[in-house]
């Protein structure tokens, strides 16, 4: 796995052994490629963050911050190497469960990356994650909500939430959502 573009273009990122599925490099050019005009400052959120793959290459791509939340803990070690190889000074990594981060949280972003570990037959982590109310205090009001989860199946519609654009990669749907206007 390596970053794409940006300031640390060709950097190659460690993959902790708990991450059972990274994203792609072929699934980021995609997405990033989709998101390019509004990357440059943002203020970047990276939830169930594994390798931090995705915030590493926003913060790369020029995005003024990026906070790394991730429950594993050595994945937050390897979160931090791959900050410290790239060079991304404006990284704060976070070891603690997505929705406790989230009841928490009081900051607003203008992206917000979820990469939740997919369906296991008693759980769906994307759709509980979808499910949670409160995303007009976490997603600035131009931002975006940019979740991968497995292709196979749908989301329910959140409350807040509107679907921008969805596509599928193989096994993986990338959905795209803004705050309802």
């Amino acid at each position: 796995m390596r970053i794409i573009a940006g300031s640390a273009k060709g950097h190659s990122l460690k993959v902790p052994r708990e991450v059972s599925r990274p994203t792609t490099d072929r699934v980021r050019e995609s997405v990033f490629g989709i998101l390019t005009a509004v990357i440059p400052n943002a203020r970047v959120l990276d939830l169930y963050a594994g390798s931090g793959a995705l915030g590493i290459e926003a913060l790369s791509r020029g995005g003024a911050s990026c906070t790394f939340v991730e429950q594993n803990r050595g994945a937050c070690r390897v979160i931090a190497e791959n900050l410290n190889k790239t060079g991304s000074k404006e990284g704060r990594v976070i070891q603690r469960d997505v929705g406790a981060f989230l009841n928490s949280e009081k900051t607003s972003y203008d992206l917000i990356f979820a990469d939740p570990p997919y369906a296991d037959g008693l759980r769906d982590p994307a759709r509980d994650l979808i499910a949670i109310e409160g995303w007009e205090q976490w997603l600035a009001k131009d931002g975006f909500l940019i979740l991968e989860r497995e292709a196979a199946g749908e989301l329910p519609d959140p409350k807040e939430l509107v679907l921008v654009q969805s596509r599928d990669y193989g096994r993986s749907r990338i959905a795209i959502y803004q705050l309802e206007s």
